[in-house]
């Protein structure tokens, strides 16, 4: 048997038994509540950190949709990590690097610091989410992934249930700032058993291949298509910078399919899209992915910008989504074990587009308890569909490219997040600018409501010696 940091996992099942199974899922079940906080607690965040800086939502929306971009880009390098330092090492690392990047974010003196402590919870977020999946299919057998990945969820549910709440409890009673520190409690004993319980590696003397072309070109991508949507309706959807942008954009992705169709090491393994089902799943995955986090972002902005929420009452609008996702994510993963995984993911997207149709229609007036019913219908869509798409992603996948199946999967659905909340930013403004415009347009010396309110204003202003 191999002691230390050098246990493999057939070591590590002799040493503890069938139990280390759910060690194992116990470990990263940890990590990703922390993960999951950072991803959704941000959200209940956004007026108050526009507030402290100065900036309008174009800037601040940048804090989910960096987080995003940076964690679907860095997904693909999960599976080299895994390769080159093991499970164990690679563990350690990520939940390193996210607990520097939250400490980042709570003490930035501006909104550029901010910025760049989300991106460095997104990069190791996107290393953990595919190392933990591939974990549990490590230790798990075919018949039983779809159980283990539905009680996985419960922790990618956990926090988006409770950390709005929480987020909003310390915006409102301290400051913005200790949001980010809510992580930290669970990264400590993620990193403690991870040293335990996860698997390692013997490190080669010789570093394997890596595309880092490619990879480069999802940063080169993902940074000018973003960039150019986010900024179009600012900038002007036809000025120099945008079309620049967005054309570089497209010769990037060009560009990229070409040379991940040559290339002897591919960051993206584009013949696991010969396979229909891998693919249907794929683009399932992206779609679900624009819905499950382009409407957490934007439900709490607008129930405080709009409705005058405090931080904690949009929290607690959220919570009752997350809830019933934890109790629909385990009935999903034993459902996907037991029928074709097409049944669940078709339920839940037909499910999920109902409750967007009835979102489409609220406004200042919609009460706090239809809120909460429409978007948890969102979410019972969502349940059905994530369990399953994971499991009918790697069904097809041969087992020696399992990593490779696993960081495409979520790569995906976060890519899809990543457009979401940029496209819904961009149309948000774009609207803003409309109804403001057309506001403007009735403020004339005819208009005798507004005749009404300067004549208050000047009279409060002379009862104040102004």
């Amino acid at each position: 048997m191999t002691s230390g940091a050098h246990a493999s996992i057939d070591d590590l099942f002799e040493r503890y038994g069938p139990i280390y199974r759910w060690l194992v899922t116990a470990t990263v079940m940890t990590a990703a509540i922390a993960m999951g906080f950072a991803s959704s607690m941000v959200n209940v965040a956004v007026p108050s950190v526009m507030g402290a800086f100065g900036v309008g939502l174009d800037q601040a929306q940048w804090m989910a949709t960096g987080f995003l971009a940076t964690m679907a880009a860095t997904m693909l390098l999960s599976s080299w990590l895994i390769e080159v330092l093991g499970q164990r090492i690679t563990f350690i690392a990520t939940m390193t690097i996210f607990s520097a990047g939250a400490f980042m974010s709570a003490t930035a003196p501006n909104i550029d610091l901010l910025i760049l402590g989300r991106v460095l919870q997104g990069f190791a977020t996107g290393i953990g989410q595919p190392l933990a999946m591939f974990s549990i299919f490590s230790v798990f057998p075919p018949d039983r992934r779809g159980t283990a990945m539905g009680i996985y969820g419960l922790a990618s549910v956990l926090a988006p249930t409770f950390g709005p709440i929480l987020g909003g409890i310390a915006i409102d009673t301290i400051s913005w700032r200790y949001l980010f520190y809510l992580p930290l409690p669970f990264c400590l004993p993620a990193l403690l058993l991870g040293l335990i319980f996860m698997p390692g590696k013997i490190l080669p003397k010789q570093l394997p291949p890596f595309d880092w072309i490619g990879l480069g070109l999802i940063f080169f991508i993902l940074f000018n298509v973003l960039s150019g949507l986010a900024n179009g309706p600012r900038w002007s959807w036809d000025s120099n910078a945008v079309v620049i942008r967005l054309t570089c954009g497209s010769i990037g992705i060009i560009v990229f399919i070409f040379w991940e169709l040559r290339a002897t090491y591919p960051l993206l393994d584009l013949s696991l899209f010969k396979d229909r089902q891998f693919s249907l799943t794929m683009i399932a995955g992206f779609v679900f992915g624009v819905g499950l986090y382009a409407s957490g972002y934007f439900i709490p902005v607008f129930v405080q910008t709009i409705q005058n929420y405090s931080a904690t009452r949009a929290g607690l609008l959220l919570a009752p989504g997350g809830l019933v996702m934890m109790l629909f994510f385990p009935l999903a993963g034993r459902i996907t074990d037991s029928i074709p995984a097409h049944i669940p993911i078709a339920a839940g997207l037909l499910i999920f587009a109902i409750g967007f149709l009835l979102i489409e229609a609220v406004d200042v007036n919609t009460t706090f308890w239809i809120l909460v019913a429409y978007t948890a219908i969102i979410k019972v869509g969502l349940s059905f569909a994530i369990p399953s798409l994971s499991v009918a992603a790697l069904r097809s996948v041969p087992s020696d490219k399992l990593a490779r199946g696993a960081s495409s999967a979520t790569f995906f659905r976060n890519l899809g997040g990543g457009f979401g909340i940029t496209l819904l930013t961009a149309f948000f403004q774009h609207r803003t600018r409309f109804h403001g415009e057309a506001f403007t347009a009735t403020q004339t010396s005819d208009n005798q409501t507004t005749q009404y309110l300067l004549g208050k204003v000047e009279n409060l202003l002379t009862a104040s010696g102004i």
